[in-house]
């Protein structure tokens, strides 16, 4: 596997752009598919008719099938790549002549396998190029669609024809027709294909940039409304003789903000209701494809976008997702007992607990708080699955409940004795929408996210104190009593 990898990233450097680095990397791992096929195909030729010079042929093509990667070595790429669009066609043409010089181990069928590889050839013009390099990939499908129709007369200028050698089937250059129609509709049918696909993949890039520059926006709006807030409580500090009119004009700057934050809300969720019907559309077209008729150079291909557009599926509904939390800012608030939203989470997370061994404790100072259930059960909830997330493999993960009132605020803490993170590079975007700091688990970056949201529109906030390996505490302070 490592000499796999070895060649298939011959000629890719990290100063390349991503779209040639795969272009390459393609190239090449088409290149040694190729190579093995044909080795493949000789050895068994060999162990059936021992070394004829077909076989002998074989053999030098299956290492003369590896020139494009030496040619990508050296930047030759798009040489490379016309190459091996018409080695095979080539090569199985030079063969099936070669392999007729063997008299006494002669029989028809060697006049119609040859043909088969021939149709193959048909899909690797489209594996190779882009729809947009026209010249390149006419061209090789043009070669190859000359190897099929010339496959006679070449056979016939050296002396070994169909009926050169003695053979008597009355409809023999029929099969020229079915083939070379044959070879024409996978042709077309592959670059209907191909067609499709890089349309879909071009508008999920557009998409996905749409979404990432309203993620953008959205940040910088908050940044906005904060330093805005942040502006009248200097405003409400310095309060003097003009009370009255300074009041009228914070007034009408609060209006300002929630109009403005309205706005952005209703903006929000347009984005994320009028990006479902596209993203269905492309899902729809998708699921027509089957994959059973593709070849297996394509299937690669076909798992990638397909995995792309469940991730612009989970995308919009995160979106959508936090525009419903925004929503219950105006639930009713009652009794939430901390005892029980915790329970409740155990048993969620029983199969992970017992699993892993955790060892969930608890030191309630506050049993009770009034609050939004839902919110309060969603904090924990998050914080106690991360803890259990990012655990270290170096000792048993214990998890610390803890609750208190301070002045007129409850703090909630839940403390780990895991990985720990390293706050001097991320505590900045520590609470970002899709930021992860730990690649070895799974996660979308969305549970911190929530937990930042959720604490804010409850009235309160959230901190975290952290060192790396020794574990981590999360404090959500809540307003006790909310006007």
């Amino acid at each position: 596997m490592s000499l796999w990898n070895s060649l298939s990233y011959w000629g890719v450097d990290t100063t390349q752009s991503s779209s040639k680095k795969r272009t390459i990397l393609l190239s090449n791992r088409v290149c040694l598919l190729i190579s093995l096929f044909t080795a493949f195909l000789t050895t068994v030729s060999y162990s059936f008719f021992d070394l004829i010079p077909a076989t002998k042929l074989g053999f030098l093509f299956t290492f003369l099938f590896l020139a494009p990667i030496f040619l990508n070595k050296f930047g030759f790429i798009n040489i490379s790549r016309m190459i091996l669009a018409v080695a095979l066609s080539v090569g199985s043409l030079v063969i099936s002549v070669a392999d007729k010089f063997n008299y006494r181990l002669l029989e028809e069928m060697q006049y119609f396998e040859f043909r088969l590889t021939l149709l193959t050839t048909t899909i690797i013009p489209f594996i190779l190029f882009d729809l947009k390099e026209r010249k390149l990939w006419i061209g090789a499908l043009i070669i190859n669609l000359l190897c099929i129709v010339l496959y006679d007369p070449i056979h016939e200028y050296y002396g070994v024809g169909y009926y050169d050698l003695g053979f008597i089937g009355p409809n023999y250059y029929f099969v020229n027709f079915i083939v070379a129609a044959t070879y024409m509709v996978i042709a077309a049918s592959t670059y209907f294909l191909k067609y499709s696909f890089e349309k879909s993949e071009q508008e999920n890039v557009d998409l996905i940039n749409q979404l990432s520059s309203k993620q953008d926006e959205l940040i910088l709006a908050k940044n906005t409304i904060d330093k805005q807030r942040a502006l009248l409580e200097v405003e409400n500090q310095t309060l003097n003789s003009n009370l009255i009119k300074t009041n009228a004009a914070l007034t009408e700057m609060n209006q300002e903000l929630i109009s403005h934050n309205n706005n952005l809300q209703q903006f929000s969720y347009t984005v994320s209701h009028n990006l479902r019907g596209p993203v269905a559309s492309i899902k729809g077209l998708f699921s027509l494809v089957k994959p059973a008729e593709l070849g297996e150079s394509n299937k690669e291909l076909y798992n990638h976008f397909g995995d792309s557009i469940i991730a612009l599926e989970q995308t919009i509904k995160d979106l959508s997702y936090i525009i419903e939390i925004k929503n219950d800012v105006s639930s009713i608030r009652e009794n939430v007992s901390l005892l029980n939203e915790l329970t409740q989470i155990k048993t969620l997370l029983q199969r992970e607990i017992q699993e892993q061994q955790v060892t969930i404790t608890h030191e309630f100072g506050v049993w009770e708080i009034q609050s939004i259930k839902a919110m309060v059960h969603s904090i924990l909830y998050n914080l106690i699955s991360n803890a259990i997330k990012y655990r270290s493999y170096e000792r048993p993960l214990v998890i610390t409940l803890r609750s208190q009132r301070l002045a007129n605020t409850i703090q909630i803490q839940v403390q780990d004795n895991g990985l720990g993170i390293d706050l001097d590079q991320h505590k900045e975007k520590l609470f970002g929408l899709y930021k992860r700091f730990h690649t070895h688990t799974e996660g979308k970056g969305l549970g911190l996210f929530l937990v930042k949201l959720q604490a804010e529109m409850l009235g309160g906030r959230v901190s975290v104190q952290s060192k790396q390996g020794i574990g981590t505490t999360f404090t959500v302070s809540l307003v006790e009593n909310p006007s």
